[in-house]
């Protein structure tokens, strides 16, 4: 029988918050850690648009998201667009998801609470997911605990009981998955299962034991400064998100929660992991554990994430593949990225690739048969025409709402320049991003591994800005749109 396909999938994760990457005393993963000593751990692995949706659909289409449009968290793949779940579907595969669909309009919806299902709607193309009676049944259950006391809330706190008990979701997806592995699958098909976690997106929110898990004083933190020649979307965003006198000690207990936020995720990763190992599924699975981006957590002092930042900490994310076949206890060194993801995936579950694929197979890389890439490419932002209807979602609602804004969208409002379209190529030793309106980023990573010295203008670095312009330029006529697929070809 065809290999299982198991994904799981973490929100906002830095690369550098997995121990097999970094090290750090102060970073809890030691599941995440085990899984990736079973494979490939692929230690400078990059997303291509740092948020959410656009991020996870490059995931399951191998595509670049500006190739077909895709950059904000309310564009969802229609039924048309070839891709990983429509091809393992037409293979025949079982398919669950628990948590929350970042991707498929046709799924069911993008929502951090159950929506309600019309069965000629929504939920068709899934034989079980969360909202499913079964599923749903533990889903209620599990929110029905009372939430455990969480120090980082401030009880007398609007709604802070409700955010709490939010938290209750990643547990309730993770039994939904056990629950599955362990009596939900066919024992005739091959199965596709995908388990989205809620954490460790903001906000910067987790319970004891994992909120006191971090010492506040003796951690190694994140630089909180600016870079030199910072550009305006780091500088802007720093004097509305948080403020340019934000306390050193906010910013550390910003990276101390959300460094315990991943070590409680890493327990619930831990109990899949275990339970793919106590059914035997590894000798028959292909299982992947990765993230969609990365978080500033602190970085900068900063906070979340921002379409058109593309710094190491949103973009570098942790991916580690476990599957026959591949090498064990392996830190591959070189660059990917997630476009690379599916076409990888068709591989080892010997599937042949589904149309419009941008990304490389990695199998042969790994194998030492082919050269891996260069280079890695990010794009967001958005066009000159959106910037200037940029609207206030809580405008017009009731005043006593209007305390919760958005941050980012007062940002986007006051300075919509900041959300100009932007691209950024990297190599293992510089980074350059260029941007519509100017204000162009260049780092030497040798030197300046945290990007604190912008060099677009040093004459220094003439010769390197120049070859990742042109690489630039190749990636973006290689990778120009495609939209509408044209499926009738002729000159």
């Amino acid at each position: 029988m065809s290999k299982n396909l198991i994904i799981v999938t973490v929100d906002e994760m830095r690369g550098d918050c997995l121990g097999l990457n970094c090290g750090w005393p102060d970073v809890h993963t030691p599941n995440m850690d085990a899984f990736g000593q079973r494979g490939v751990n692929l230690t400078r692995h990059f997303t291509p648009f740092p948020k959410c949706v656009p991020a996870r659909i490059s995931l399951t289409t191998g595509r670049y998201t500006h190739t077909d449009g895709y950059r904000n968290i309310f564009q969802h793949l229609p039924a048309s667009q070839p891709d990983l779940l429509s091809h393992l579907i037409e293979a025949g595969y079982q398919t669950a998801l628990f948590g929350k669909n970042h991707c498929w309009e046709n799924v069911l919806e993008a929502s951090h609470t159950p929506p309600e299902l019309a069965p000629d709607q929504k939920g068709h193309r899934l034989d079980e997911h969360s909202w499913t009676n079964g599923y749903k049944r533990i889903y209620d259950r599990v929110m029905a605990r009372k939430p455990a006391e969480n120090p980082a809330l401030n009880p007398a706190e609007e709604h802070a009981y409700i955010r709490c008990r939010r938290k209750l979701q990643d547990e309730a997806f993770a039994e939904q998955a056990d629950f599955f592995l362990r009596h939900g699958r066919d024992p005739n098909r091959p199965f596709y299962l995908h388990v989205n976690f809620n954490a460790p997106h903001p906000r910067y929110e987790v319970e004891e034991p994992w909120y006191s898990m971090v010492n506040r004083d003796t951690m190694s933190s994140f630089p909180h400064e600016l870079p030199q020649n910072a550009p305006d979307s780091l500088r802007y965003q720093r004097e509305i998100r948080l403020g340019n006198d934000v306390p050193e000690s906010a910013l550390r207990e910003i990276q101390a929660v959300y460094l315990g936020m991943i070590a409680k995720v890493d327990q619930l990763c831990g109990k899949i992991f275990a339970r793919i190992d106590a059914e035997g599924l590894y000798e028959n699975s292909v299982v992947v554990f990765l993230s969609d981006h990365g978080d500033f957590a602190g970085q900068y002092g900063l906070w979340e994430k921002w379409d058109t930042s593309f710094n190491d900490c949103l973009t570098r994310v942790p991916c580690c593949l476990v599957a026959p076949g591949l090498p064990k206890g392996m830190n591959f060194m070189g660059l990917s990225d997630h476009t690379d993801i599916a076409p990888t995936l068709c591989a080892l579950l010997s599937l042949p690739p589904f149309p419009g694929i941008q990304g490389q197979n990695l199998v042969p890389v790994l194998q030492g048969i082919q050269p891996g890439r260069d280079a890695v490419f990010a794009n967001g932002g958005h066009e000159e025409e959106s910037r200037n209807r940029v609207h206030d979602p809580f405008k017009n609602q009731d005043p006593a709402l209007v305390h919760i804004r958005s941050d980012k969208q007062e940002t986007y409002l006051k300075h919509p320049e900041t959300m100009a379209r932007a691209k950024m190529v990297r190599t293992l030793t510089h980074k350059l991003i260029y941007r519509e309106t100017g204000d162009h980023e260049l780092y030497d990573l040798t030197l300046d591994p945290y990007e604190l010295h912008n060099r677009f203008a040093d004459p220094a670095l003439r010769d390197a800005r120049e070859i990742l312009l042109m690489k630039l330029l190749d990636w973006g006529i290689r990778t120009d749109t495609e939209f509408p697929r044209q499926t009738l070809v002729s000159a």
